[in-house]
């Protein structure tokens, strides 16, 4: 047992016995972490603290630069995030949690990796719709639209994947010759080259599309984003792929998928406060002219959507409204502005495109 020598008290410094008690406390606390929950489950446990931690603060952060500046790719990043961490805590954490109450029940190993792997099978919509807003948001960071050809295929490609996925499940009780370790990392395979192929598309699109967007004249943002993101990506996949070699490598991986986000960020935050006045202009002065003209929510929806060219219909599409109300708020948008025309209303509203 580690202790101080009352004799020495007296005669010890200040700064000495608080540094002394400080690593006493360290050790006791390693020795009871070791002892009573076992070093890798108190690992695993600081990890799943500091995942979540750093999920969340990446959600407050995106939150206040989207008060702050409102710009579609900082909600797109900020939906993306929502749907990555749900997709986290539910698929990852949830598939942890689970397997650590089966291993208290009398069941082979073969019938909880089945379980296992089928639980984050409810999961993957949300994975879907997340990599699907990265596709969006780094398109609207290039000041361009997805385009259609591209949003048909990841729907057809990943909708493929969740019914193989669920076919997998489906057929793997009654084949004895399926081993769940195999399925379970085929599963972690194509997950990871999913994941990896969106993040490389959206950096080709960053690096080659970036240069015609009003972020061209800073390239070293687009140039650090789309490295950091690519080298994440990499990072993620190798740490998946290796998951089952060593506790630790998965540990790495629940790490880098809920923290490695913040970093991008962190970028992105630095850029638009150093630049904060370019675009808290643009944000005044459209929040300006709505206040003038008292345009409420859904009006904006549609003032928006009037400047991107679309017709009363395709704005009922998109916002999931009836050709009906598209028609009412334009009408409502034309009296509050005063003007008769779609063209008279962009030409007022045309600092939002």
């Amino acid at each position: 047992m580690v202790g101080i020598n009352p004799s020495l008290v007296g005669n010890t410094p200040y700064p000495t016995l608080v540094g002394e008690s400080v690593v006493i406390f360290y050790i006791l606390t390693l020795q009871f972490a070791y002892h009573n929950l076992n070093m890798i489950r108190f690992i695993f446990i600081l990890a799943t603290i500091i995942s979540i931690a750093c999920g969340s603060y990446a959600l407050i952060l995106l939150s206040r630069l989207r008060k702050i500046y409102k710009l579609d790719f900082i909600s797109s990043f900020l939906y993306y995030e929502i749907l990555k961490l749900g997709f986290g805590l539910y698929g990852i954490f949830g598939g942890l949690a689970i397997k650590e109450i089966l291993l208290k029940y009398e069941l082979q190993s073969g019938q909880i990796e089945s379980i296992v792997i089928a639980l984050p099978f409810f999961g993957v919509p949300f994975i879907i719709a997340a990599w699907y807003l990265l596709i969006k948001m780094t398109n609207e960071m290039a000041g361009r639209k997805v385009n259609q050809s591209v949003s048909i295929s990841y729907f057809i490609l990943t909708t493929v994947f969740f019914l193989a996925y669920g076919l997998i499940l489906r057929s793997s009780p009654d084949s004895r010759n399926v081993d769940p370790d195999n399925l379970s990392q085929l599963i972690r395979i194509i997950f990871y080259v999913l994941d990896f192929l969106v993040k490389l598309y959206v950096v080709v699109i960053l690096l080659s599309q970036g240069k015609k967007s009003r972020y061209a004249k800073y390239p070293s943002l687009i140039s650090r984003f789309s490295l950091l993101l690519l080298v994440t990506a990499l990072m993620s996949s190798a740490a998946l792929h290796f998951a089952y070699v060593h506790p630790l490598i998965g540990i790495y991986f629940i790490l880098l998928f809920f923290g490695a986000d913040l970093a991008l960020i962190i970028i992105l935050r630095i850029y638009l406060n150093n630049n904060q006045n370019e675009y808290s202009d643009l944000t005044d002065t459209l929040e300006n002219l709505y206040q003038q003209y008292g345009i409420s929510k859904r009006e904006r929806d549609i003032i928006k959507e009037i400047g991107n060219g679309l017709t009363n219909q395709q704005i009922a599409d998109k916002l999931f409204i009836s050709l009906q109300t598209v028609k009412d708020h334009t009408h409502n948008i034309f009296r509050k502005v005063n003007v008769s025309n779609r063209v008279q209303l962009t030409q007022i509203f045309s600092v939002a495109y």
